[in-house]
């Protein structure tokens, strides 16, 4: 009996989360405007800035730099009322497969999102040593 009971309680925990990665994706979804990105300290260039877009659609995340250049990756998310994660998983490239930890917050349209090169996930929203940090304005439809 106490095993039954052990294991309705870890399927409910397991589908509670499933739940709430669900939900935390369907928050994100949209196209986006990046109005920032910072690396290492470093500002990407207002021409560049311009010309990129961000679409979030389901566990996909798609950067597109020009006609030419566009990045996908697929994404987990985990909503939290504290602290929401993020992890990036490139599809392709030299990182493909790699995992990239982060945070993220949206609020009023705008999301942020800072990601870590290393395995430590960040606990703040700026940007540092291998730290980059995005902040995109959701376009209205």
């Amino acid at each position: 009996m106490i095993r039954f009971a052990a294991a309705s309680a870890f399927l409910i925990l397991a589908c509670t989360c499933v739940a709430a990665d669900e939900k935390g994706t369907k928050e994100l979804e949209g196209t986006y405007k990046v109005l920032s990105a910072e690396v290492d300290g470093k500002a990407a260039e207002k021409a560049i800035l311009d010309i990129m877009t961000v679409t979030i659609k389901g566990d996909e995340f798609v950067l597109v730099a020009g006609p030419n250049e566009k990045k996908v990756a697929k994404i987990k998310v985990k909503p939290d009322a504290k602290l929401s994660t993020i992890d990036f998983i490139p599809q392709d490239g030299p990182e493909k497969d790699k995992t990239f930890p982060g945070i993220y917050k949206l609020e009023k349209g705008e999301l942020t999102v800072v990601l870590s090169e290393k395995d430590d996930r960040p606990k703040e929203f700026k940007a540092g040593e291998n730290v980059m940090l995005l902040q995109l304005k959701k376009i209205e439809k």
